[in-house]
């Protein structure tokens, strides 16, 4: 990759915005209003709860009822994903995915919603390759068919931060900046689809080294969330993250230490088992520490944002050899120089797989 890369290598997780496709008007779309509702709350489980009553009713009653058993398995994905589960909630998106191109079409609006949440999720599992394929269906019916959809904007997002993801810098911040574009059009300013598409554009500013354009697009997202969401959503925590990793860049390490405690600490209160973010936060935390020579802290940090990683990712990923890359130089700091040399062996191995 031929990104401008640090030693010290920070991290980014591409969420998107918890959105619900209701299932059509039958007596059993009572259960997924229910859910729906108990998604509003942010009751995650109690909304799995309903939704998977719903699939199960639905599934019961045959061929014809497939547009809403289709429906009731995307909302119980994104249940399931709300709560951290992203593995689980790739098999329910695939099955969504396979009964609305059948029952509905591949080109209705309602298979294009479930094309870009489950690249969403691949992504965020390390798929790089099939979010792409995804995300590249996907644009290519909202270009000729929702130009003014708000999933014009998902699918150009996407595939900005899939390609940041390989290494491809040129076309990103053109597919970046058009996705906010459209988020803007479509939703609104103040959207929080639009809060995720000023996330992105300030990723790759930091990425390419900008950082004086990168921190106010990152804050101006933060700030959407936390007016719309709460200020312990996983997506404001993640902003933090990234805000933290700029200031202790900045040497601004007070202002950084708040930033990513508040990150990590808010993980663990919203989703604890937001493994992606979780370990984005604590490689960053732990990369601060390395800065401040709280070796045995930074240590603890990235140990166990690698254990994260090693379990969710499906595949082996950048962000995983950063890590390993990163823990490599802590243990060279505390004079454990053979296992930094197998951590680099590690990261070196990942980078030429990929």
């Amino acid at each position: 990759m031929n990104w401008p890369w640090s030693w010290m290598k920070g991290k980014w997780i591409a969420g998107s915005a918890l959105v619900v496709v209701a299932a059509a008007q039958d007596p059993l779309a009572e259960l997924n209003d229910l859910g729906n509702r108990a998604m509003d709350r942010r009751d995650y489980a109690a909304a799995q709860s309903y939704f998977r009553q719903a699939v199960d009713h639905f599934r019961a009653l045959g061929h014809e009822y497939e547009p809403h058993l289709a429906a009731s398995l995307f909302n119980l994905a994104v249940a399931v994903c709300a709560q951290g589960q992203r593995q689980d909630a790739a098999r329910y998106y695939e099955e969504a995915l396979t009964l609305s191109r059948r029952s509905l079409g591949p080109n209705n609006l309602r298979t294009v919603v479930n094309l870009n949440r489950m690249a969403g999720n691949y992504l965020t599992l390390g798929d790089v390759e099939r979010a792409e394929a995804l995300y590249n269906e996907a644009l290519r019916i909202e270009r000729d068919l929702y130009p003014n959809d708000v999933q014009l904007s998902y699918s150009l997002g996407g595939l900005a931060v899939a390609h940041l993801r390989r290494g491809a810098t040129a076309e990103v911040l053109p597919l970046a900046e058009e996705a906010l574009e459209v988020a803007r059009r479509t939703a609104g300013e103040n959207s929080v689809d639009a809060a995720q598409m000023y996330g992105n554009v300030g990723e790759i500013h930091r990425i390419f080294g900008r950082a004086d354009r990168a921190l106010p697009l990152y804050r101006k997202a933060r700030f959407i969330y936390e007016a719309s969401v709460g200020p312990r959503d996983p997506r404001v925590c993640s902003l933090l993250a990234q805000e933290g990793l700029l200031l202790m860049e900045e040497g601004k390490l007070t202002l950084a230490e708040q930033a990513l405690l508040r990150a990590v600490e808010g993980l663990g209160q919203s989703c604890p088992s937001c493994a992606p973010e979780v370990s984005v936060a604590e490689n960053n935390l732990g990369l601060l520490r390395l800065k401040q020579k709280r070796y045995g802290e930074a240590d603890r940090l990235l140990s166990h944002a690698l254990r994260l990683e090693e379990a969710y990712f499906t595949k082996p990923a950048r962000a995983m050899a950063d890590t390993l890359h990163n823990l490599a130089v802590v243990r060279e700091k505390e004079q454990k120089h053979a296992e930094a040399v197998q951590l680099r062996n590690r990261a070196a191995t990942i980078l030429a797989y990929r």
